[in-house]
C-alpha cells in the first residue's frame, strides 16, 4: 500500500469515526494524550493503540479495545476486592448452600456478561509513519455509577415483586418454580454490582436489602427442603443407587423413600468385553425426572467405561461407579435448568 492510498484509507476511516460524534486528532504530531493520559477527579481514561495491516476501520475497531481494556485494568487496581455476602455464606455454611451455588452457576452460564455502559471514545489518532492508529476512552465514573445503581434497583424490584406473587402455602417444588426467575434478575444484578464497585470512585458495592436477602433465604429454604425419591429399574441400575446417593446427599438434597417433590427412575446396562488380557465394560444409563404429579421434567442418557486388568466384575464395578457420577452430576445440571 502506497502512502497516498494509506492517507486516503486512514482519512476515510477517521471521518466515520468524527460522524460517529468521536473527535479526531489530525495533526502531523502526536497529541499528548498518547504518552500523558489526562487526569480529572471522577473520570478515567484509557488509551489503546493498534497496527494497520489492511483495514484501517478495524484498526481502529483493536485500538478501542485495547483502550477499553487498559481504563478497566486501571479501575481493578483501585477495586479492595473485599467479598462478597453471598461468598461468606457458601463459605460458612457448607453444604446448605452448595445446592444453590450450583442453581448460581447454571444461571449463570446463561446470563451474557454485561458490557460497561456510558465509555466514550474521546479522540483517536492515526500515525501515519509508523501505520498506528490510537484511541482515547473516557468513562464518567459518578455517571456510570448512578446509571448502575438506578439499574440494579430495577432488578431488586423485580425480584422482590415475584416474591410477593409467590404464595407461602403452595407445595415447595411450586413456589421453587416461581421464584427460581428471581435468581437470574439476581445473577443480573450481581454482575450490574461488580460494574458499579469497578467505576465507584471509593469502590463501593451495593448493598442487597433486607427484602431481597429475604427472597435469596427463602428460595435456600426451599432448596433445603426439596425432596427426591431413587426408583431404579435392574440389578445394573440399583447397584448405582449408592454412589447417586451419596453424589446427590452431598450437595444437601434429601432422599426420600416414600412420596417427594421429584421423582428419578433411571435404568442401565452394561456390555463387557475383553481385549489383550484387559477387561473393558460399558455401562449406559438413562434418567427421567417427574413431579410429584407425573409430569416429566426433563429425560436423558449417558454413557461411561470402566477399565480392569484383574476381572470383569472390577471392570463393571468402574463403569457403573463413574456412571453414576456422569448421571448424578447431569442429574443436578437438568434439574436446576428444568425445574423453572
Amino acid at each position: 500500500m502506497n502512502r497516498k492510498v494509506f492517507v486516503s484509507l486512514m482519512l476515510s476511516s477517521l471521518v466515520l469515526v468524527a460522524c460517529g460524534s468521536n473527535p479526531t486528532k489530525k495533526s502531523l504530531s502526536k497529541p499528548d494524550w498518547i504518552v500523558n493520559e489526562p487526569v480529572k477527579a471522577g473520570h478515567v481514561y484509557g488509551v489503546g493503540s493498534a497496527p494497520i495491516y489492511s483495514n484501517p476501520a478495524e484498526a481502529l475497531q483493536r485500538a478501542g479495545d485495547a483502550a477499553r481494556v487498559a481504563m478497566i485494568q486501571k479501575l481493578k487496581v483501585t477495586v479492595t476486592g473485599n467479598l462478597s455476602s453471598d461468598v461468606q455464606e457458601i463459605r460458612q455454611t457448607g453444604k446448605e448452600t452448595q445446592v444453590i451455588k450450583n442453581v448460581r452457576n447454571a444461571i449463570s452460564s446463561r446470563i451474557p456478561k454485561a458490557e460497561l455502559d456510558n465509555l466514550e471514545v474521546v479522540e483517536s489518532y492515526a500515525d501515519e509513519v509508523n501505520r498506528t492508529v490510537y484511541r482515547l476512552v473516557h468513562l464518567d465514573r459518578v455517571k456510570a455509577t448512578s446509571s448502575l445503581r438506578q439499574r440494579i434497583a430495577e432488578l431488586d424490584m423485580q425480584a422482590t415483586t415475584l416474591a410477593e406473587q409467590t404464595p407461602t402455602n403452595t407445595a415447595t417444588l411450586k413456589q421453587l418454580q416461581g421464584l427460581l426467575p428471581a435468581l437470574e434478575l439476581i445473577a443480573k444484578r450481581e454482575q450490574l454490582a461488580e460494574q458499579a464497585q469497578l467505576v465507584d470512585v471509593n469502590s463501593r458495592r451495593p448493598a442487597k436489602d433486607e427484602s431481597l436477602k429475604s427472597v435469596e433465604s427463602r428460595i435456600k429454604g426451599l432448596l433445603d427442603k426439596l425432596t427426591v425419591s431413587l426408583q431404579p429399574s435392574g440389578n445394573d441400575a440399583k447397584n448405582m443407587r449408592s454412589h447417586i446417593t451419596r453424589y446427590l446427599t452431598d450437595l444437601g438434597l434429601r432422599i426420600s423413600q416414600g412420596e417427594a417433590d421429584l421423582q428419578v427412575s433411571y435404568s442401565a446396562q452394561m456390555n463387557s468385553v475383553e481385549k489383550g488380557g484387559r477387561y473393558i465394560a460399558f455401562a449406559n444409563g438413562k434418567i427421567n425426572i417427574q413431579d410429584s404429579a407425573g409430569r416429566t421434567l426433563s429425560e436423558f442418557r449417558n454413557e461411561a467405561k470402566g477399565v480392569s486388568g484383574a476381572s470383569n466384575d472390577q471392570a463393571e464395578l468402574k463403569a457403573i461407579q463413574n456412571l453414576a457420577d456422569n448421571l448424578g452430576k447431569e442429574l443436578t445440571s437438568s434439574l436446576f435448568s428444568k425445574i423453572d
